[in-house]
């Protein structure tokens, strides 16, 4: 058979032919071995390409280690009721976290009665009270924009009092930042109180609370039974108090 060679523009003879069509010029035995050959390497790479395929797709996921379980999810957490309050552990024994109408949170203890009444300025005085004593937190906004300021002109009204002493008058540190200041003092008689028979104990602390606004925080007692109650009762309500529309963290321990 003769060829076309087109780069050629001509036929090919037989020495052309054979380059063209070498497998035709084998011996039988050696073209079937030929054919043989070339269709297993074909079946290899048949195979190769499956294996391949299959093992792509079914490329296992990395694996990721399993997540930590925080104390949270595996029970109460320190610090945490079992309402899951955050930070309530830390109150003194027989106190809780208070949220109030008003619109503030404090801590004071717990079963005590509350009552109100307006306020000329911001937020109703608001006044918890010992059902079994003498005990009083009292809780109301200032509209003084100083409460140094604040706290020694209502020192000017306790100096009437029968048996009015000052502990201090002195600013306070105030772990919200602005300005604080403290009135302790002992005294035989408070306006609107029942006599105790053994004078009375107050801490009147005034501050600028979260939201930039001034508040006052009165803790009342007996002075017979020392001042540390009362210090306590103010001290935790201080550190629980957050003023209305304010996201405050709980204290620490």
């Amino acid at each position: 058979m003769r060829v076309f060679e087109t780069e050629r523009q001509e036929w090919a003879g037989s020495h052309r032919e054979r380059l063209f069509d070498p497998e035709s010029y084998l011996d039988l035995p050696r073209q079937r071995t030929l054919r043989q050959y070339t269709a297993l390497v074909l079946t290899v790479c048949g195979l190769s390409f499956g294996i391949w395929a299959l093992g792509w797709k079914n490329e296992p996921v990395p694996y990721v280690p399993p997540a930590q379980e925080t104390p949270a999810a595996a029970g109460t957490s320190p610090g945490a009721t079992e309402d899951g309050a955050p930070g309530e552990s830390s109150l003194p024994a027989g106190f809780a976290r208070h949220d109030d109408p008003e619109g503030f949170r404090t801590a004071l203890p717990a079963g005590w009665d509350r009552e109100n009444r307006s306020s000329q300025y911001g937020i109703d005085i608001v006044d918890f009270r010992d059902p079994s004593g003498p005990r009083r937190l009292q809780v109301f906004q200032l509209v003084e924009d100083s409460p140094y300021a604040s706290v020694a002109d209502a020192q000017q009204d306790s100096l009437k009092l029968d048996g009015y002493q000052k502990i201090h008058l002195q600013y306070a540190a105030n772990p919200t930042g602005g300005e604080a200041a403290e009135h302790e003092y002992t005294t035989d008689e408070l306006t609107g109180e029942a006599a105790t028979g053994s004078g009375h104990h107050v801490i009147d602390h005034r501050f600028e609370a979260a939201d930039g606004q001034n508040y006052a925080l009165v803790a009342y007692g007996s002075a017979a039974d020392g001042l540390a109650d009362e210090r306590e009762l103010l001290d935790t309500a201080r550190a629980w108090f957050c003023p209305p529309g304010t996201e405050c963290p709980a204290p620490a321990a």
